[in-house]
């Protein structure tokens, strides 16, 4: 079938497409900083350790980790770590 024809083919209304589950890269939906942050996150460290490595305030720190664990649906820091350990595991 055609991109074209595949593109106009009617799909249920739920659950993900294909392509949003065929190696479709979980963190995509966050941002640079929000990467950085999580990657420090997912290394154990404090949200004042995050803020001095990456010279921002505190606060910013902890504005990033609230939209980091509702952009990956996690309840926790401790999830949001295993979430990234998982998804960027070889």
């Amino acid at each position: 079938m055609s991109e074209v024809a595949a593109a106009k083919t009617p799909r249920p209304a739920y659950g993900p497409s294909p392509n949003e589950t065929a190696g479709a890269d979980p963190l995509a939906g966050l941002g640079a900083r929000e990467i950085e942050v999580l990657e420090r996150l997912a290394l154990g460290h404090r949200n004042r350790t995050i803020a001095e490595e990456l010279h921002i305030s505190e606060s910013t720190v902890k504005f990033h980790v609230a939209n980091i664990l509702s952009k990956l649906s996690v309840g926790s820091r401790g999830e949001a770590a295993a979430f990234f350990h998982s998804a960027t595991a070889i």
